[in-house]
């Protein structure tokens, strides 16, 4: 009984939070920013110590 709980636990709460989270924010910042031909930023020289 506990493992059905825990899987309806799991589907109805876990599940579409993980969903509606990728649909309202891109957690790896995957998309590119519009008007960009390509994903490369310039890389910014640490500094000196």
């Amino acid at each position: 009984m506990r493992t059905f709980l825990l899987f309806l636990l799991y589907c109805l709460v876990v599940t579409p939070a993980g969903l509606v989270s990728r649909v309202v924010k891109d957690p790896m910042a995957r998309r590119r920013p519009a008007g960009t031909q390509t994903y490369w930023t310039t890389p910014t020289p640490a500094p000196a110590r």
